[in-house]
């Protein structure tokens, strides 16, 4: 690209207009509706007020209101306000160095009005009237003197009207009321003293009672059963004091959703602190798995820096190492103390499970196979020991080394071990009927001999693939058999969980989970796909809700479900530990055969490794 001519008349230098301005300030703090009621309801939070109300309309493309009972402002405080870099919570540069209000930039209210049709009530003294000010795409104010109640009502109307570049990046209503709802339960959960109401569309999806109390509130928004599981952590040292809730180990999700920390009541994303709260755990979490956390550091504001971003979002600690430690430790004593280490049994007895013989007659052969969802805990392989060492191509270390990490938390394959002195081979286009099954190996695997040398089938993936190609088929198919459960199963989500649920209920039915509203955010489960009837079906649904896409957009809606489905067979196939007879054997072989991807699981791991018939011969010497 060539530069601009230079014009030796003219300057090339100029002052953007405040208008324009305003439009590229926006860009930082106004991504989306969530950025504007992130913004607004600080503000009120901020203004000391006690009941904040919050409505939107279309994701908040439309309209978003937000009434609050603070202190509100005087006329010229309210003119001033959308003014570039117009704030009263800080005076000096030395205000940053211990910063306590959620806002100080004062780019928010200028910011939003530049790219929205704007309107803005507010009053410090009821009796004396109130101010109403119009800005529309950062135009001229109009102001005038009204009636109002002692507060702020701000109402943004079209968001992004005037920048339609920006406007169609926005994404679908339910994804932008669902980061809405995020933002409202992070303020909820930090704040609990203050009555928070969110509507959507005319439906109340928040609506919080007052309280003192911290733990209330998370079972409020969360669930009483959540609170059940949760242990107190209430630590002080050096300056630093943490208090708040974490989910025992055995209380796992498999994404971060469920975790909220904050830096004196400011929401925070912060590695540092994630990352010391999971090293507390220690090893005590399975891999891949996350805690539920409601963690509130308070410290001095001096130690850290929240002027990193205009999100606010990001902090960056003086002493970076003695926080970590510090809440690492609180996590730690907390756990310790708490009476709820997972303490498994190491002759924990397997459950028999009841897999048809192939000369039984079955009408739905995805359902023959079942489990009950147990899983065992392994022991560390022998030296030697030609079980221990398949086991190690399968299975990785656990997050802290130890050897104690259920078995259904699968890893990708390691580097293999060799073995009768040289590696197995993965196969990819071999026939399965050409080997007999001689048995199994540690009741995990199928041992298979033919001319090619010995196979060695992992009964778990195998079946896993089985499994996952017939609920997939006939899920494309809208035939998937469901099991109606005698009695509905209630089951109560976060706001923001709800949202999601609402927003692929009727996808999620196509899978056979029939989900009826029931209440604020709760939901009656009254159907599920028969090869999980046997499941624990309220951690299903936990899981199912971590994987489910917050926006509609078709790959996304593809990918994500398609994780479910993995996940569906993964949860009802043969574990490993179980003992099967070769009549059972042969019928899940048969079953392999017969799928589109006999030779990996649909997590690519490989289901069969050959030992060739010629490395054995070299090895007895007997070629």
């Amino acid at each position: 690209m060539s530069a601009l001519p230079k014009d030796n008349n003219k300057s090339q230098v100029m002052i953007l207009p405040d208008e324009l301005a305003n439009q590229i300030a926006a860009g930082e703090v106004v991504e989306r509706p969530m950025s504007v009621v992130k913004e607004l309801v600080e503000n009120s939070i901020d203004a000391s007020a006690t009941r904040i109300l919050i409505e939107i309309e279309q994701g908040g493309k439309k309209l978003i209101r937000v009434a609050d009972n603070g202190s509100g402002m005087s006329s010229d405080d309210a003119l001033l306000s959308f003014s570039r870099h117009a704030t009263s919570k800080i005076v000096s540069s030395a205000d940053l160095e211990g910063i306590v209000s959620l806002g100080f930039r004062g780019e928010a209210l200028p910011s939003i009005a530049s790219v929205s049709q704007m309107r803005m009530v507010t009053s410090d003294d009821e009796h004396q009237g109130g101010t109403q000010v119009v800005v529309e795409g950062g135009g001229t104010a109009q102001v005038k003197d009204v009636a109002c109640p002692h507060g702020t009502t701000i109402e943004v109307a079209q968001l992004f009207y005037n920048t339609p570049a920006r406007k169609k990046f926005l994404k679908g209503d339910g994804t932008e009321s669902s980061h809405i709802t995020q933002i409202i339960t992070q303020q909820a959960l930090a704040y609990p003293y203050i009555h928070f109401t969110l509507i959507n569309n005319g439906r109340k999806v928040i609506d919080t009672l007052p309280t003192d109390q911290s733990l209330y509130r998370i079972a409020e928004l969360f669930g009483s059963e959540l609170t059940q599981e949760l242990i107190p952590v209430d630590a002080e040292a050096g300056g630093y004091r943490l208090t708040g809730f974490i989910s025992s180990p055995v209380f796992t999700r498999s994404s971060r959703s469920a975790q909220y920390c904050y830096i004196n009541q400011r929401f925070v994303r912060d590695k540092v602190i994630l990352h010391s709260t999971q090293h507390g755990y220690s090893h005590l979490l399975p891999r891949g798995q996350h805690p539920a956390i409601y963690l509130y550091l308070a410290m001095d504001p001096k130690l850290y820096d929240v002027n990193v971003h205009p999100a606010k979002a990001e902090v960056r600690f003086a002493y970076q190492q003695e926080v970590h430690r510090f809440v690492s430790e609180a996590v730690k004593s907390a756990i310790s103390g708490s009476g709820k280490l997972p303490l498994p049994s190491e002759d924990q007895p397997v459950k028999s499970y009841d897999i048809p013989r192939s000369s039984e007659k079955s009408g739905n052969r995805g359902g023959g196979y079942r489990s009950s969802g147990n899983f065992s805990i392994e022991r560390p392989p022998v030296p030697g020991d030609l079980s221990g060492a398949l086991k190690m191509m399968y299975q990785g270390p656990s997050a802290g080394g130890e050897s104690s990490a259920p078995m259904r938390q699968i890893l990708p394959v390691p580097p293999q071990v060799e073995i009768f002195g040289s590696k197995p081979t993965p196969v990819a286009n071999l026939i399965y009927s050409e080997f007999e099954p001689l048995g199994q190996l540690d009741r995990s695997f199928i041992l298979m001999q033919g001319k090619q040398g010995i196979l060695v089938v992992d009964q778990h993936i195998a079946h896993e693939r089985v499994l996952y190609e017939r609920f997939s088929k006939a899920a494309k198919n809208k035939k998937v058999e469901v099991q109606q459960l005698l009695f509905p199963l209630s089951l109560e989500f976060s706001p923001g969980e709800a949202e999601l649920l609402a927003l692929h209920q009727e996808r999620l039915g196509e899978l056979g989970l029939e989900l009826e509203s029931f209440g604020k955010n709760e939901f009656l489960l009254r159907s599920v796909p028969a090869i999980l009837k046997n499941n624990d079906q309220a951690e299903i649904m936990r899981e199912i809700v971590d994987m489910l896409p917050t926006q509609q957009h078709e790959d996304a809606l593809q990918e994500k479900f398609e994780e479910i489905l993995v996940m569906m067979s993964c949860r009802n196939a043969i574990k490993v530990n179980m003992t099967l007879d070769l009549d059972q054997i042969r019928k899940l072989i048969s079953d392999l055969e017969e799928t589109e991807m006999p030779y990996t699981c649909p997590h690519g791991r490989p289901i069969a490794l050959l030992f060739e018939m010629d490395t054995i011969l070299k090895k007895f010497l007997r070629k």
